[in-house]
Formats: C-alpha cells, structure tokens, sequence
C-alpha cells in the first residue's frame, strides 16, 4: 500500500515538473506567435498528447488575436473560432478545465474546421483575459482513459492562468 502511494506521489511530481517546464519556456515568450508556437508544441512534447489546439470565441475582444494567429502556419490546423454562447455552453460558464470522455459530440464545436480529429478524451481549459473567457486550450486523446471526470484538473488549470498571463503581458506591450 505504501509503496502504490509512493508511485502516485512520484507521478504527480512528475506532471507537476512537466508543467512547470512549460511555464518556464512561455514566460520568455516576447510575441503571441511565439507564446503558442512554443504552448502547443510543448504540450503535444511533454505529455505525449497527441492533438492540442486553441479555440477563440468570436467576438471583438480576440479578432486581433485571431488574425495574428491565422497567420502563423501552425495555426492553420490548430486554431478555430466559436460562438461565444455555444463555447460558454459547453464549459458551463466557468474557467475551471472541462474533462469530457465517451459522448465529444457536443464539443466537435471546438475542433478546428479544416481538421477533424478522432479523439475518445478532452480536456478543455478556459483562458480569461482581464476578467472575460476568451476561448480554451483544448488537448485530446485517442485514449477514453487519459481525460474523465473527477480528474485533478488544477495544475492545468495554473497552466491556462499563466497562459492568459503572458497572453496579456504581450499583448500590452504590442499596443
């Protein structure tokens, strides 16, 4: 028994490394191409996590974000828009990290359009910008296993706080 609780405290210092190698590498990030191009490449290298992507939600608060985005050859496959209402819908209206597993139809709103995904797992979290949920980081799984409900979801949800952190740092100095 102790030694199973030795490996599950083990694990999570491990994620909990692997997160904090992520955050270190975007807080250097000096423009939002760079943040992204180092986020989403990151995520996929350190966890193994096979699709992540960025959703925006349309409005005007983000336009800025997307054209700069869109862009950028990365995003061309990892990036979509959504309707502000159906996105807040779909994680409830809160900025805590969505785990979903089973029936992702609703959330095929969040794929990218050029871009179809055959994924068993999500997890979504929400980016805030000066108070207002601007769109998600989004990861998915060919595993129904790596994203259920009841997960520990905070140390992603520390990552999308920094995210929006360095999101709003660049974007004031771009101004």
């Amino acid at each position: 028994m102790n030694e199973e609780i030795l490996e599950i405290v083990k694990k999570n210092e491990e994620i909990a490394r692997k997160f904090s190698r992520i955050e270190t590498k975007i807080s250097s990030a000096s423009s939002v191409h760079e943040l992204f191009e180092v986020l989403l490449p990151g995520i996929e290298e350190e966890f193994e996590i096979p699709f992540v992507w960025l959703s925006l939600v349309a409005n005007g608060k983000v336009s800025s974000l997307a054209e700069t985005l869109y862009s950028s050859e990365i995003f061309k496959d990892r990036l979509n828009i959504i309707e502000q209402a159906a996105f807040l819908d779909l994680i409830a209206h809160d900025t805590m990290p969505v785990l979903a597993n089973g029936d992702l139809k609703p959330f095929y709103k969040l794929f990218p359009q050029s871009k179809k995904f055959l994924i068993k797992s999500l997890a979504i979290a929400p980016l805030a910008l000066d108070g207002d949920i601007i769109g998600s980081l989004n990861h998915g799984d060919f595993s129904r296993l790596r994203y259920q409900s009841g997960m520990d979801t905070s140390l992603l949800a520390r990552l999308a706080t920094n995210v929006a952190y360095c999101l709003s740092n660049i974007m004031a100095r771009e101004k």
